[in-house]
């Protein structure tokens, strides 16, 4: 009994450290996408002074840590949203490790909350949904239906899935006078894709319910206001991770 809890302990150590260094990677893409910078080349820079950042001052938390929160050479504030989409990552890498192990359904949920962590925050932050993102969901939609990493969606299902997603979104901007966005026709229609019929249904129906209650709570303490705009990209993403734990 010992013995597995440590096994155990191990696996969730390792699967955590996967974690933040994809969740650090993510970090990247938040940042440099909607800039339509590489997300590759030139290395990670100091966003005030455009220092180099060393790779030790480049470890996923840790580094953060060790440094206070702020930069080596000008010592300006980095902001806390990069340990937070890390650490962020990591917890959602452990909570589907614990539901699913490590077969092939875990891989699906990881990748694809990747990709819904990067469009939540862009949308956040710009108040868009990036089209290349988009379509790197729905081409990864399709090397998962080659490799079998969601075995209970078909091609089939997954274009019936696609055109529900879309045309569901499509008809809500319109009644909505372009308050759902036509970014958000586009991620359903490839989420749609990756999930099949049933689920995306599900996800549409959490997104709504569980954006209404922050949108209501936000009234509330006056955060915003009625006429102001809200990012939906993160209630869908909430929506997909709770689907894939929940039912």
């Amino acid at each position: 009994m010992a013995e597995r809890q440590s096994d155990l302990a191990i696996y969730l150590i390792a699967v955590f450290i996967l974690g933040i260094i994809t969740g650090s990677f993510l970090n990247v893409c938040i940042y440099r996408i909607p800039a339509k910078k590489s997300i590759i080349f030139p290395p990670s820079s100091c966003p005030k002074c455009k220092k180099i950042i060393k790779w030790y001052d480049n470890i996923p938390l840790l580094s953060y840590m060790i440094l206070g929160g702020k930069c080596r050479h000008c010592h300006k504030t980095i902001a806390i949203t990069y340990p937070i989409v890390e650490i962020l990552t990591g917890i959602i890498f452990i909570i589907f490790f614990l539901k699913f192990g490590l077969e092939k359904i875990y891989f699906y949920y990881i990748i694809v909350s990747s990709y819904m962590i990067i469009l939540a925050l862009i949308d956040i932050n710009r108040k868009i949904v990036p089209d290349g993102i988009v379509v790197l969901l729905l081409l990864t939609g399709f090397l998962f239906g080659i490799y079998g990493l969601r075995q209970d969606v078909t091609i089939f299902d997954g274009v019936i899935g696609a055109l529900t997603g879309g045309l569901i979104i499509y008809f809500l901007n319109f009644f909505s006078n372009g308050k759902i966005g036509e970014g958000d026709i586009k991620l359903m229609t490839a989420l749609g894709f990756l999930c099949g019929t049933k689920d995306i249904i599900y996800i549409i129906f959490l997104a709504f319910i569980i954006g209404a209650v922050v949108s209501l709570i936000m009234l509330a303490l006056k955060k915003y206001g009625r006429k102001d705009e809200i990012a939906f990209v993160p209630f869908i993403a909430i929506a997909f991770m709770a689907k894939g734990l929940l039912f």
